[in-house]
């Protein structure tokens, strides 16, 4: 049975001693390793999940201080990656928060029908638990998509705004999952606007994809400039994608706010393509900014779970415990 230090009795108890002495027990059992060690497998771990190597770094220190009893807070998320550098499954530390470890019988104890028997597991799972967060979170991106349609078409506004939930879907969950918000808002969008809100779902999903896609894969979440960047980028591809199905499908009768700006962009160029072109285009930059920006915002306030990974500018990846990671690098 591995031995656990008793607590110093100078320092006052936390609620989170009962996880901490877990965590000092799983270290033991793993020969000890330096607190240095533990934040380079941490920082290994989190470069395999895409990660770049600056943001991955995690100071010595902060890992000391999850080892630190007497704490009114702790950052669970840390822990389960300590728990996954020490070769457990982060699984674990849901058991552990359940309540504080039993201690197994001494080895001479008359039956096994004397030791108290351990806290039952939580009914619900990690895995389930975001399972079911994450379909929230695709059913809340569905909603503002749609009222962000309404919106618009009630105030007969220059813009879209039916693309701020594929947006906010596409970077916290990924490129598919925000193309599949942006079908589902287009093919639900047929019960207000028709049949011609079906070919648009091209336009939405392309724009996920653009989004999901600029973060994840090409680092263009990474500073203020190149999500702007990525921003104009995506209202560019947007256009390209919605101009032939206007031209195409819906001709000189354009959604109102949208048909005063061809007009008066036809009225210098006198062609129609020309105009309907570069009024999506303009049209299509001031709406993806102002996705994309919110998109920005609303990330940074999901639970970390659900935005894990996500190389984006003014989006921290780990909650809490920053002083000793801020004081490490300065």
């Amino acid at each position: 049975m591995t031995q656990v230090k008793p607590p110093d009795p100078q320092q006052p108890a936390g609620p989170w001693d009962h996880l901490v002495t877990e965590l000092q027990a799983l270290r033991e059992r793993q020969g000890q390793p330096s607190f240095q060690e533990i934040a380079r497998r941490i920082q290994a771990q989190r470069m395999a999940q895409g990660q770049a190597e600056h943001s991955a770094r995690v100071a010595r220190s902060t890992v000391h201080f999850a080892f630190t009893k007497g704490r009114a807070r702790i950052n669970l998320g840390l822990v389960r990656e300590i728990v996954e550098a020490l070769g457990e499954d982060p699984g674990v530390v849901e058991r552990w928060r359940a309540g504080p470890a039993v201690e197994p019988p001494p080895v001479d104890a008359p039956s096994d029908s004397q030791v108290p028997a351990p806290p039952a597991p939580e009914p619900s799972t990690p895995t389930a638990t975001h399972t079911r967060a994450v379909l929230l979170l695709l059913l809340a991106c569905l909603a503002l998509n749609l009222a962000g349609r309404e919106f618009v078409d009630f105030f007969r506004l220059p813009l879209h705004l039916d693309m701020v939930g594929t947006a906010v879907a596409a970077i916290a969950l990924g490129p598919w999952r925000g193309a599949a918000v942006g079908v589902a808002t287009n093919v639900i969008g047929v019960i207000g606007s028709g049949w011609i809100s079906l070919p648009f779902a091209l336009v939405n999903a392309a724009g996920a994809l653009v989004w999901g896609y600029g973060v994840r894969r090409w680092r263009m979440g990474a500073t203020f400039l190149r999500f702007f960047g990525l921003n104009l980028l995506t209202a560019a591809v947007c256009a390209l994608v919605a101009i032939p199905i206007l031209v195409a499908f819906v001709g000189p009768d354009l959604r109102p706010g949208h048909d005063v700006i061809t007009q008066l962009v036809s009225e210098t160029v006198d062609h129609f393509l020309v105009a309907v072109g570069f009024s999506n285009l303009m049209t299509s930059i001031g709406d993806k900014l102002l996705a994309g920006f919110f998109a920005l915002v609303a990330v940074s306030a999901l639970p970390l779970y659900l935005r894990r990974g996500v190389p984006l500018v003014g989006v921290a990846e780990h909650d809490g415990d920053h002083a000793g990671d801020l004081a490490e690098r300065s």
